[in-house]
């Protein structure tokens, strides 16, 4: 069995609850990889504002 029918078999064995949980990690992650700079600068300038 090849590896993305293994992957397809394992996630619709899974309950309801832990296919939308996966779901919403992989869209978080997506999501944090796709504004890192903006993520990033944002805590420098937290950063910033507490060392004056």
């Amino acid at each position: 069995m090849s590896g993305p029918k293994k992957i397809i078999k394992w996630f619709a064995g899974l309950t309801e609850m832990q296919q939308g949980y996966i779901i919403l990690i992989v869209l978080l992650v997506i999501g944090i990889i796709l504004r890192w700079n903006y993520i990033i600068d944002n805590i420098i300038k937290g950063f910033n504002y507490f060392s004056r």
